[in-house]
């Protein structure tokens, strides 16, 4: 019996070695593979080794944010007013309380404010933003990432995403024109060059953006030619210009007059009457967006609420990545220990996370059923959201089997989540950080020749995963 198991083990530890996928040259990379049913351990190797996690540290905010808000919760906008009421006449200040809500649009706001039955203001229109305190931006956010959408300031006036849409124009032998539509109260500017390839190489060229007050963007260097528009979009520098903008548009459409002036405020205003207010979508649906899109602003607007509800205080990024901590280890029993977190979605490079809290997680989604609904927003491998097109898992065998949460920076590459091998649902955590190739591997990769050693990786690694199961089932 004893020397019957251990030349099954052989056989399985030979097999399995035979297949060992290998990490990227010169980078750092941690993995665990565990099983769901029986909780066992199946790979590891540095489980306990602090690594940028990428957008993978969404799927703790995520879990936070379930936790102690409950999918059901939802952001208020509410209208407040003082003074006197009548007729539609406010002889007053009417106080627009945002929240931090990332759904919210101008659309929105103006069918806040047309219902709300006031047709004329005496006093001034109060843009409060008391909900959120400290800076707008994470610490540790690269400063030429600032003037694009995926890094939109998550305060707590968001109107239209704090973005805007634009599109450059780049025909050869012409220079480039940059454009946004006509609505949008913002001025973009451009002095590109427009050239070849090789000529972009020579001069080290590429396209930058200056930004100064109040929401302005001036394009410059060069880009290479595209019989279609380049699309550009930008992050709003200037929330006071943009709030000011949008909420006179708001209140014109809305046939509202206003006799005073627009301007931002920071107060405590819960003892104004509320006079109409306005609902986000419920958690649920939000987080879906957090885990299937992987966006930034609705992560680190619901980091800062949980700052606010958890601490009774104006939401940070620190006292949000103090919540998620608290929250995590007296509601999941998980300790982040020397983890460290600078804002919710992943997108600061301060961030630090093992591979064992990510597993810890997934666990605890995993394991409640009151939790189903967060993983069931998790993209699934060559089907959805940011797996949908991701090369390393739109084959068979992996298409379809691996729902889970990517992570993506400069030199980084996650991916944490389940994976259906024919033995059951497994849950794994794979971080490679430190990537780089050289100029010459570039170019081949570029002539679409051979393979991005981490892409290469995180399939191969992923295939051993439902290669060991299948022979752990041949040698039981």
């Amino acid at each position: 019996m004893i020397k019957t198991a251990l030349t099954g083990f052989a056989i399985l530890f030979t097999a399995l070695a035979a297949r060992a996928a290998t990490p990227p040259e010169h980078g750092q990379a941690a993995w665990l593979l565990a099983d769901l049913g029986s909780g066992r351990i199946e790979q590891s190797h540095n489980p306990e080794q602090l690594l940028k996690p990428a957008s993978t540290q969404k799927l703790l905010t995520s879990l936070a944010g379930a936790l102690a808000l409950g999918p059901d919760w939802r952001y208020e906008t509410r209208l407040r007013y003082r003074g006197r009421l009548e007729n539609g006449l406010l002889v007053g200040d009417l106080l627009i309380d945002f929240v931090g809500d990332p759904s919210l649009t101008r659309e929105q706001l103006r069918d806040l404010l047309a219902g709300s039955g006031i047709r004329r203001i005496s006093g001034n229109l109060l843009l409060n933003q008391s909900r959120f305190g400290g800076y707008d931006r994470g610490n540790g956010w690269s400063w030429n990432d600032l003037g694009v959408c995926y890094t939109a300031p998550p305060a707590a006036l968001i109107l239209d995403r704090n973005c805007v849409q634009g599109a450059l124009y780049a025909r050869l032998g012409q220079p480039a024109r940059a454009t946004v539509p006509a609505h949008q109260p913002v001025s973009v500017s451009a002095e590109v060059a427009v050239l070849g390839e090789a000529e972009r190489r020579a001069r080290f060229c590429e396209l930058e953006v200056d930004m100064s007050p109040p929401n302005r963007y001036h394009l410059s260097g060069c880009t290479g030619p595209r019989q279609e528009p380049w699309p550009l979009r930008f992050a709003i520098q200037d929330l006071d210009a943009w709030g000011e903008a949008l909420s006179r548009w708001a209140l014109g459409q809305a046939g509202i007059a206003l006799s005073g002036r627009i301007s931002g405020s920071r107060q405590d205003a819960a003892d104004w009457p509320v006079l109409a207010s306005h609902a986000s979508p419920p958690l649920r649906e939000l987080v879906r967006r957090i885990l299937i899109h992987s966006d930034n602003l609705y992560a680190d607007s619901l980091l800062r609420t949980l700052g606010a509800e958890h601490f009774g205080q104006p939401g940070s990024f620190r006292n949000g990545g103090q919540a998620v901590r608290e929250i995590l280890k007296a509601q999941a029993g998980i300790d982040l220990g020397p983890a460290w977190l600078a804002d919710g979605s992943g997108l600061s490079a301060h961030n630090l996370l093992r591979a064992a809290d990510l597993l810890a997680v997934l666990r605890v989604m995993a394991e409640r059923p009151a939790l189903d609904w967060l993983v069931a927003a998790l993209p699934v491998s060559g089907e959805s959201g940011t797996l949908q097109y991701r090369k390393s898992v739109l084959q068979t065998p992996l298409k379809g089997r691996v729902q889970a949460k990517t992570g993506t920076i400069a030199h980084v590459q996650n991916l944490a989540g389940f994976i259906d091998t024919d033995g059951g649902r497994k849950a794994f955590v794979l971080l490679q950080n430190g990537l780089s190739i050289s100029p010459e591997q570039e170019q081949q990769l570029a002539r679409g020749e051979g393979d991005w050693p981490a892409r290469a990786f995180e399939r191969q690694w992923l295939e051993q995963a439902l290669a060991a199961d299948s022979i752990v089932k041949t040698n039981q």
